[in-house]
């Protein structure tokens, strides 16, 4: 199926990205980007979703409908998680959703622990083989889908059904296993896990940074960590 790759960005490429809006502005438009998702106040996890589309806005990569989005909302709302009732909806405030976006555009060190702990999903402060494994995996079936989402959308000269191209992306499971584990093994090494400062040295590597699904000149990019937003 043309081209697809799990791509490596060269840590020694020139990137010239340069934010154009002031800080005030970046915060008016968080403040916006909040209103317009949830004129009540709150925001249910479709809406935190729908409202990370800000990231887009300011020439961030994208983050709406990624595995990233989901395990952030869940960061978010961890403290009414400890106390919800099963099969309640959980939410976050406008307050928490400031906070959290503004920290994430302006501190980059944040960025890695929160990238840490959205990945350690049994909060035993390590991230073991299979927790890496599953967020990488459900971000190559993300990418696979929203890229069948925008070749399927339009005039679709390649004549492909988004079950096909989930279909050919599930078929690559066994490859991207042997792929991911050869990565993890290399920073983990003997401990089988990765610490807070181990996978920082994983982010700061630059290697393997992201997902990239192609299909001629179709592409959708998905990052595996928030450290580099700006490079797209």
């Amino acid at each position: 199926m043309g081209q697809s790759s799990i791509t490596v960005i060269d840590p020694n490429q020139n990137y010239n990205y340069s934010r154009q809006n002031t800080t005030q502005e970046v915060e008016e438009q968080i403040k916006r980007a909040f209103k317009q998702a949830s004129p009540q106040g709150r925001l249910t996890r479709d809406k935190f979703n729908e409202a990370l589309g800000i990231f887009e806005s300011i020439q961030l990569k994208r983050l709406r409908d990624t595995p990233l989005a989901d395990r952030l909302f869940q960061l978010l709302d961890r403290v009414r998680c400890k106390y919800r009732l099963q099969g309640e909806e959980g939410y976050i405030t406008e307050r928490e959703y400031l906070e959290g976006i503004t920290t994430l555009i302006n501190n980059k060190d944040k960025r890695i622990t929160y990238s840490f702990q959205m990945i350690d999903k049994n909060k035993d402060n390590k991230i073991d083989f299979q927790e890496f494994y599953d967020f990488v995996k459900d971000s190559w079936l993300s990418a696979f889908r929203l890229l069948g989402e925008k070749v399927c959308s339009g005039q679709n000269q390649y004549q492909l059904t988004q079950s096909k191209i989930n279909a050919w992306a599930q078929g690559q499971l066994n490859k991207l296993y042997t792929q991911v584990q050869e990565i993890f093994m290399k920073f983990a090494q003997q401990s089988n896990s990765m610490d807070p400062l181990v996978f920082k040295q994983w982010v700061l590597s630059n290697e393997f940074g992201f997902i990239k699904a192609e299909l001629g000149n179709e592409s959708v990019q998905i990052p595996l960590h928030l450290y580099r937003l700006e490079e797209k």
